[in-house]
C-alpha cells in the first residue's frame, strides 16, 4: 500500500510541473471512515476544470480510489465559487479477510472554494458516489495550492 501511495504523490508532483495544472489539491474525507486525498485540477473550459485525485481511507483493511470528477464553476465573486461536479471513480477494497473488491462507479456533488489570496484557497464538498454495494454519502475539507 505504500508504494501505491508513494507513486501516486510523485504522480501529482510531478503532473504539478505543467503549465495546464490549475492547482494541487489535499483533503480530508468525512464519512463512515476518515480519509485523506490529494489531487490536482486543470483547467479544460472557460468554466470547467477536470479535477482527478486519490483518497486513502483509514479503516480495516485497505480502501482508497482514484476519482475523475469534472466542475462547472460559477463564480460568485473575486473570491468564492460554487461548483457542481460529477464523475467516475475507481473504488477498491481489500479487507483483511477475504477477496479484493474492484468497481467503478460515478459520482455526482458539489462544492464551494473560497480563495484568500492568489495563490491559496479552501474549499468544501459533498459527494454521493454510486458504487455497487458500496453507496457513500460524504464530506471533504480542503486547501488548494494555485500555481
Amino acid at each position: 500500500m505504500k508504494k501505491i501511495i508513494l507513486m501516486t504523490v510523485m504522480c501529482v508532483m510531478t503532473l504539478s510541473a505543467m503549465a495546464q495544472i490549475k492547482s494541487v489539491d489535499v483533503k480530508g474525507n468525512l464519512r463512515g471512515d476518515f480519509g485523506l486525498g490529494v489531487g490536482i485540477t486543470m483547467p479544460i473550459l472557460e468554466n470547467i476544470d477536470f479535477a482527478p485525485n486519490f483518497n486513502y481511507y483509514f479503516t480495516d483493511g485497505t480502501v482508497f480510489t482514484i476519482d475523475a470528477d469534472f466542475h462547472y464553476n460559477f463564480d460568485l465573486d473575486q473570491n468564492w465559487t460554487l461548483y457542481p461536479m460529477i464523475g467516475l471513480l475507481w473504488f477498491h477494497s481489500a479487507p483483511e479477510i477475504g477477496e479484493d473488491y474492484n468497481k467503478i462507479g460515478a459520482n455526482i456533488g458539489g462544492g464551494a472554494r473560497y480563495n484568500i489570496d492568489s495563490q491559496w484557497a479552501v474549499f468544501a464538498e459533498a459527494k454521493y458516489q454510486w458504487v455497487s454495494d458500496f453507496d457513500e454519502t460524504f464530506f471533504s475539507l480542503g486547501v488548494n495550492y494555485k500555481f
